[in-house]
């Protein structure tokens, strides 16, 4: 008869492959799989607001500046190189940064879990990543993090004291601040070596030691770009951007403490409700088990694994996922579901009940932390921890397997072996097909993205495949700046189009190419139109609308005020398309 232990048998026999792959074939993939989709979608939100950031950073409000001071200084690095110029240039060397992530996790959790289970986590953990590759700041925040939580386990678990590492990990956890201020609460990650050296009943002085290393690194990361922040904005320059940032929140209910905690509960809670259906099932399965013991091995696998597929079917006809595979909802629930086991398995790992080592049972602890920290700072429920899986996701399979060793060869574990594999299936299905298709924004609604921008169309956006309607709208705006001889002005712009400034290559008149968003305040935009005042009015700068300020609480009462300005500086309107209209001043 045919059981799991002969089909692991057959497996064994392909060990002989494993090395070779793992050394020289699954780094080289992990290298060039986030480059898929570079030349794929125009956003003119979030994407061009970023590039538009790096180009134009002497221009805009040094508070952002600031608070993303790292993402700032690589950005316009980049944008040194050959074709930095193009945002298809920009999201080649971008998303070499995923790329370095997965490949220090891949490397460094190869202490404790095998290569090949590695490398099928960062494969999930990359084809989840459904930020824009150029906002740096979320990607260098998940690149320190890794880096710094793997070098701090690697330090903790060396047989003899390496102090070094222990500097170093401190030393990406201070540059994950200057990456990002919100991330400041990373330095919790102290807490994993506080619990693996009280697992070995280690002195205080001990323990006082090592964090005094870790402190000493942060101090060295945390300073050096805080020197040159002071020595181009001034000393006072950090503290008063914290409290920008404390006052920004007041406008923006989202930004709050609260709001953040909120949305990230929301999230969980839904999709736990959801996993609840499963619990019935996996008691059917225990009782089908029960039938008839040692018997009917594979019958009663296939019926109970044929219910599994009736289950999937029914979250598929409920819309829990998708096929919509340029959409969000295609993998989140997926994902979602792929982490609460995770989380289930991280408690259950970080306490004794599966006699795990020290390092494993701190690696738990880690991979539950950063399940918590990922979404703080952040207004998108849990997809910042969606998008920061290089950790947890290969890490969940490895403990998947110690919960499997530890719940031994009973049929009667059978039901959440196999719920779970078909998650880790499905995750992994659904990722995957969402890396291929999905390009933010540009698309989501299901058109199709087959228009290649040329150079004379969008020179910024050359070589990028757009909707007809993006595309087409696009061309036809530039067309009409470059017709009434406006590319030299100055550019407000007002709308869900901040990356205009970008693609337009056109100065912003302003503190910011986002001034509607609620984070920033009506009485700061309300100043910013009254220093326009005060120049020339050969100085005054073309207005761009965009007429959707949907989800921004403060975007109608600063509208008014752009309208009101418009009117006593003679505005006049000399394009509209439908979608974008300009405005001069006479």
């Amino acid at each position: 008869m045919i059981t799991l232990w002969s089909i692991r048998d057959k497996v064994f026999r392909l060990k002989k492959y494993q090395e070779p792959l793992e050394k020289w074939l699954f780094p080289v993939i992990l290298l060039f799989y986030p480059l898929i989709g570079v030349n794929q979608g125009v956003d003119i939100t979030d994407t061009t607001y970023s590039l538009g950031n790096y180009q134009y950073g002497g221009y805009l409000d040094p508070m952002w500046m600031i608070a993303t001071f790292i993402p700032n200084v690589l950005g316009k690095l980049f944008m040194a190189l050959p074709g930095g110029d193009t945002m298809l240039g920009m999201n080649i060397y971008c998303s070499f940064v995923i790329s370095a992530t997965a490949l220090v996790s891949y490397y460094l959790l190869q202490r404790w879990m095998p290569g090949w289970m590695t490398f099928i986590g960062e494969i999930i953990a990359i084809s989840l990543c459904w930020c824009p590759r150029v906002i740096l700041y979320n990607y260098l925040t998940y690149f320190c993090f890794t880096t710094g939580t793997l070098l701090l386990m690697h330090a903790m678990t060396d047989y003899d004291v390496t102090r070094w590492k222990f500097i170093l990990a401190g030393f990406f956890f201070g540059l994950s601040v200057m990456v990002r201020f919100p991330n400041i609460v990373e330095v919790s990650m102290i807490l994993i070596l506080w619990y693996y050296e009280m697992i070995h009943k280690c002195d205080a002085g001990e323990i006082l030691r090592k964090t005094g290393l870790c402190i000493a690194g942060f101090a060295i990361g945390f300073m050096i770009p805080l020197i040159a922040i002071c020595a181009k904005y001034g000393i006072m320059a950090y503290p008063d951007m914290i409290s920008s940032l404390s006052d920004m929140s007041k406008g923006a209910s989202d930004y709050s403490a609260m709001g953040m905690i909120s949305s990230t509960l929301t999230a969980w809670y839904t999709s736990l409700k959801r996993m609840f259906i499963m619990i019935p099932c996996m008691i059917v399965g225990v009782i089908m088990m029960l039938l008839r013991p040692g018997k009917y091995y594979w019958i009663k696998r296939m019926l109970y694994s044929m219910g599994i597929i009736v289950l999937l079917y029914y979250y598929y006809s409920d819309g829990v996922f998708t096929r919509s595979y340029h959409y969000y909802d295609s993998m989140f629930e997926p994902a979602m579901m792929f982490l609460i086991f995770g989380v289930i398995f991280f408690i259950i790992g970080v306490t004794k009940k599966i006699h795990g080592q020290a390092s494993e049972r701190s690696l738990c602890l880690a991979c539950l932390l950063i399940i918590i920290i990922s979404p703080l700072g952040s207004n998108n429920y849990t997809y910042p921890l969606i998008n920061n899986m290089f950790i947890v996701a290969p890490f969940i399979m490895w403990m998947f397997r110690r919960m499997r060793q530890a719940a031994g060869p009973s049929e009667l574990n059978f039901g959440w072996k196999a719920v779970y594999m078909a998650i880790l299936v499905l995750v992994f299905v659904q990722g995957g097909l969402f890396h291929l298709k999905y390009s933010f924004v540009d698309g989501t609604d299901g058109s199709s993205r087959s228009v290649l921008v040329g150079t004379r169309d969008l020179p910024k956006a050359a070589g990028m495949y757009t909707t007809d309607y993006n595309a087409e709208s696009l061309a036809k705006l530039r067309e009409a700046v470059v017709d009434n001889g406006l590319e030299d002005n100055r550019l407000l712009q007002f709308g869900k189009a901040p990356g205009l400034s970008y693609l337009l290559d056109m100065e912003p008149a302003i503190f910011s190419t986002w001034p509607d968003l609620d984070s920033n305040t009506t009485e700061k935009f309300a100043d910013a139109l009254a220093g326009l005042k005060d120049g020339s009015r050969e100085e005054f700068p073309v207005i761009i609308i965009n007429p959707d300020f949907e989800g921004e609480v403060l975007a109608e009462d600063k509208y008014d005020l752009l309208l009101d300005f418009m009117d006593k500086q003679k505005y006049n309107k000399v394009f509209e398309n439908g979608r974008f209209e300009v405005y001069t001043a006479e």
